[in-house]
């Protein structure tokens, strides 16, 4: 879910204008997912069951995909992977020229996408004692000690009407950069006398 663009070009070399169109070999079809959007949807379903495709994401977008360029002339392109998938990436970007042919020029695009691994500094938050109903903060405090950003997300509590403690956040999403920490405010609230634990994930 993290974008990463490389660049390369184009070069008409011949004496008459070219008319291209980009495309990537195996690429699909439907949209992936930009972790910077996943975090601003923090209620979306996809933080507890993952997220689901209908069709194979398409993980491969050039900037610009088509156009024409001038005899003698060039054109730069980005090329930007957006991966949803944990695996190596050999695909083959392909130039249909029109009125030419398709598939008359193919640039090679290798990438391994990988997961950092986060750690939670502290298993487990005490609240010592509380007040029935009333709010306390603690801070979770996810490491990332890998060289890759991390997305990471608090899932929404699935609350029952007996749940004896209620727990929310108010920045639940959030991304945590290589080398770094970042924090995750949890409150809480009692709802019954005594003693409890709960998970949160």
């Amino acid at each position: 879910g993290f974008p990463y663009t490389r660049r390369c070009r184009l070069t008409n070399s011949s004496p008459v204008p070219l008319t291209f169109q980009l495309r990537v070999s195996d690429d699909g079809t439907q949209p992936a997912v930009d972790s910077v959007d996943q975090i601003r949807r923090d209620t979306d379903p996809a933080w507890r069951e993952g997220i689901h495709f209908y069709v194979e994401p398409r993980e491969f977008t050039m900037n610009p995909s088509q156009g024409t360029i001038l005899p003698q002339g060039h054109q730069d392109i980005e090329v930007t992977l957006c991966s949803n998938t944990v695996m190596e990436f050999y695909r083959r970007m392909l130039v249909d020229l029109e009125g030419i042919g398709r598939g008359v020029a193919t640039l090679i695009i290798t990438a391994r996408c990988l997961v950092p691994e986060l750690q939670v500094s502290s298993p487990v938050l005490l609240y010592d004692e509380c007040h029935l109903k009333v709010p306390y903060e603690r801070k979770i405090i996810i490491r990332n000690p890998s060289h890759l950003p991390g997305c990471y997300g608090l899932i929404p509590q699935k609350r029952k009407e007996d749940s004896a403690v209620l727990y929310s956040s108010p920045k639940p999403c959030g991304i945590v950069q290589p080398q770094s920490t970042a924090e995750i405010p949890v409150v809480v609230e009692v709802q019954a006398l005594g003693t409890h634990r709960t998970n949160v994930v």
